[in-house]
């Protein structure tokens, strides 16, 4: 898969329905929830910056919040508006890519919230935060589970300060329902089809469990909250 490719618009618009399938099976975004509920309150303004389905969104909503999910991939947004109609929960949304927005709109709100969207834009992560932090808006709230320069954004911007980190070791599996599912979704991620030796490879790396095809994985998510001094 190259990198390039996973940045467009067009990739995640095809791609959305395996990340659904990935998100319905594991427990990923939990403690990341459990965090952003304690860090915010009732009438919050928050930009959700990437936001896929409203996985994040939704929980704040009902916190109280007052939240616009900016998901410029169409795809996405049909299931956010899916989810919405669903739990019967209001959402606002920017269909605009993160690199439309000028500072000034950014900072109309309370926190900015990126969870593992900032690599995806044409800044890369420490771009898309010096961008965040030009805003001077309040509380910038970061999950990642890529590496950036952090102390050399800590230098350029002395105003926020790194009030809470944390980082877990997190399931990230994904579970297919046939043999056929699971060759899909690597042709996709390819753009491609599977060789027949790719294909037995794949087959020897998952494992049978509750009625499920379960090809395992494992990844470091880290947490990062800054707020900016008065």
């Amino acid at each position: 898969m190259i990198v390039a490719e996973i940045n467009k618009i067009s990739y995640w618009n095809e791609y959305a329905k395996w990340y659904k399938l990935w998100r319905e099976h594991n427990n990923y975004h939990d403690p990341i929830k459990n965090f952003l509920l304690k860090f915010t309150h009732r009438g919050t303004k928050i930009l959700d910056i990437g936001a896929g389905d409203g996985i994040l969104s939704f929980p704040l909503v009902e916190h109280g919040c007052h939240v616009t999910a900016l998901e410029p991939s169409q795809s996405m947004q049909s299931y956010l508006l899916e989810n919405a109609k669903n739990y019967k929960i209001p959402i606002s949304i920017d269909s605009r890519r993160f690199e439309e927005l000028d500072s000034h709109e950014i900072s109309k709100f309370d926190l900015a919230l990126a969870c593992n969207s900032l690599h995806l834009t044409e800044y890369g992560i420490e771009g898309a935060l010096c961008k965040i932090f030009d805003s001077n808006i309040k509380n910038v709230f970061m999950v990642t589970e890529k590496i950036f320069a952090i102390e050399k954004l800590q230098g350029l911007y002395p105003g926020y300060m790194l009030n809470f980190s944390y980082s877990y070791l997190c399931e990230s599996s994904f579970a297919y329902h046939c043999s056929e599912e699971l060759f899909s979704h690597w042709e996709c991620k390819y753009k491609r089809k599977l060789f027949k030796w790719e294909k037995i490879k794949l087959l020897s790396m998952v494992t049978f469990e509750r009625e499920h095809i379960w090809l395992k994985d494992y990844v470091v998510v880290n947490i990062f909250y800054w707020r900016r001094g008065r």
